[in-house]
């Protein structure tokens, strides 16, 4: 089962590193157009992303326009095997940490709890919302407090994704957290009541208005 799961990280990494760059522009294009016609960003005061590395979606033009308006944006850094939030804007100063993966330098940081929005890199995804990722386990075990009920806050978890990454079933494991949404270029796909419930408010207060 292991080796059969590593077999298909290592086919989707391949896939999604692939894509001819004018697709990959096309189709980043399209994954940040969604992001912000989707609505679900429009009252999170603080949203965490990433940098984009291993042939992921680049998601760098919405992180300028977090900054153009009153959103607080933040990147991870892993500390203890776990990952905390920093404050980020561009052309900040970035180090490699011991994963070669780049992030701020932390002056304050941010636990996941008090993130209104994580958007979540991955290697694949299915229909139910589950997520595979790099192998690390670091998402899992950052956002474990979700599993201890009640939780009455807690981030809205989106992944960003091209389709291709699709697959038919991933197993969920019992310390593995779903996505309430991915987002990719041909769209949005809802999974949890969470993320069904916040884009009903938000179309009924662009009806209002």
């Amino acid at each position: 089962m292991i080796q059969n799961k590593q077999a298909s990280r290592a086919a989707l990494r391949q896939r999604r590193r692939l894509i001819p760059l004018a697709d990959r522009r096309r189709f980043n294009d399209a994954i940040q157009q969604v992001l912000l016609d989707s609505g679900l960003l429009r009252r999170a005061q603080h949203i965490a992303g990433y940098l984009a590395n291993d042939g992921e979606p680049c998601i760098a033009a919405f992180t300028q326009r977090c900054e153009q308006g009153k959103q607080s944006y933040y990147l991870p850094i892993v500390k203890k095997q776990r990952l905390l939030f920093a404050r980020y804007q561009t052309g900040d100063l970035l180090i490699n940490n011991q994963y070669h993966i780049a992030e701020p330098i932390a002056v304050s940081t941010l636990p996941a709890k008090f993130i209104s929005v994580i958007l979540m890199p991955l290697v694949g995804f299915d229909h139910q919302g589950n997520r595979m990722g790099m192998g690390g386990g670091f998402y899992d075990r950052t956002l474990s407090f979700i599993r201890r009920k009640p939780c009455k806050q807690r981030p809205l978890l989106i992944g960003i994704a091209y389709s291709l990454q699709s697959v038919d079933h991933i197993n969920r494991r019992p310390w593995d957290i779903p996505l309430d949404a991915v987002v990719n270029e041909n769209g949005l796909l809802l999974f949890s009541n969470k993320a069904i419930g916040l884009l009903r408010k938000t179309k009924s207060a662009q009806q209002m208005n």
